[in-house]
């Protein structure tokens, strides 16, 4: 479950966490995709993440309206439910470790970035999304970003919720998201939908009044940069 939050991300933080200056985690993240975004175009989102001590991974991602199953996934795959304001997601999810020393290649543009995905990732960033692409787009990946990371832990067992995660998202052109998340299996929503909402009316925070996704906001950044250009 996620909502956004009004920022500012730090007064948010202290006032889930009870502490003054809370510590956040940081990481990096980069989206690889096409100069004319073929992949986000048909839903289907690939994006490097530089996490703690230099490690990075890399996840293909297809996303779909809706909580059917009916759908095929590939092998190894890992299946999440968005349940945000605008309504279900279904994100189906290949996500595998990377080279250190590759990644930075590929972000320095000394590699090709398709050399980062595997056969089955490749695959499913062909025929994943809505329409299916063709293999030479995955050679005209490119590396655009980073978006700032920021996360902070929120406790909230009390209310029933193991695990509340704070996000601070900042984009390359300074544009912020500040996003508040829990997990929870699915038969568990019910009571995890109630923690979250009281937690949400407990403690000093205001909700946006709108939903916006990140991949929104990475299709907006780089089609105004190319306009602008």
């Amino acid at each position: 479950m996620k909502t956004l939050l009004v920022p500012p991300a730090g007064a948010a933080a202290e006032a889930l966490t009870g502490r003054l200056g809370p510590a956040w985690s940081v990481r990096q993240s980069y989206l690889l995709d096409t100069a004319e975004l073929d992949l986000l175009r048909v839903g289907v989102e690939v994006r490097l993440r530089r996490r703690a001590r230099g490690k990075f991974d890399l996840a293909v991602s297809a996303r779909r309206r809706g909580t059917e199953l009916g759908c095929y996934r590939p092998r190894g795959a890992r299946v999440e439910y968005d349940v945000v304001p605008e309504g279900v997601w279904k994100d189906i999810e290949v996500r595998r470790d990377i080279d250190s020393a590759i990644a930075a290649s590929v972000i320095a543009g000394s590699a090709k970035a398709r050399e980062l995905l595997s056969t089955t990732q490749s695959q499913w960033a062909l025929t994943g999304g809505y329409e299916t692409l063709d293999d030479a787009r995955l050679s005209e990946l490119r590396v655009h970003g980073p978006m700032v990371v920021r996360r902070v832990k929120v406790a909230a067992t009390g209310l029933g919720l193991r695990r509340v995660d704070l996000e601070h998202f900042r984009f390359p052109s300074g544009r912020e998201l500040v996003e508040l998340s829990t997990r929870c299996c699915p038969q568990e929503v019910r009571e995890a939908a109630a923690g979250f909402e009281q937690l949400l009316a407990e403690r000093d925070v205001v909700v946006a009044p709108e939903y916006c996704t990140k991949t929104s906001v990475w299709h907006d950044e780089i089609v105004g940069r190319r306009q602008r250009e």
